[in-house]
């Protein structure tokens, strides 16, 4: 859920999931809050689930004025979830902003970094 839970909880919960058949667990912080993201992927790897890592999308990565939410950003998140051993990486855009030349350009860019990556993009409208 959207709740902060305890990391006990977390790693429990995530551990009884897995036995009673769950698989998948899409993980994301919607601040992108590297630390959060951490503690889910190692919940959900200690319980032997499938990873699936999500970065948050906000912003408009074709937009040359904005300089904040840049495929830089993007990949440098990126790269820190990949680094710890994900199976999935998911583009989350909770609030439908990724148009479709941000996302050939974000994806693009994820998949020419990590070419053997599955990349799910997850988009609301």
């Amino acid at each position: 859920g959207y709740t902060n839970y305890p990391d006990n909880a977390v790693f429990k919960f995530c551990d009884v999931a897995v036995r009673h058949g769950m698989d998948v667990f899409r993980i994301f912080d919607s601040l992108n809050y590297m630390d959060n993201l951490k503690l889910g992927v190692d919940a959900v790897g200690a319980a032997g689930g499938v990873v699936e890592a999500a970065i948050s999308y906000t912003g408009d990565i074709t937009c040359p004025t904005k300089t904040k939410y840049t495929v830089d950003y993007y990949l440098e998140l990126a790269r820190q979830l990949v680094d710890y051993n994900i199976h999935v990486l998911a583009i989350k855009d909770m609030a439908g902003l990724l148009k479709p030349a941000a996302a050939t350009m974000l994806v693009g860019a994820l998949r020419s970094e990590f070419p053997h990556l599955p990349i799910h993009v997850h988009t609301h409208d």
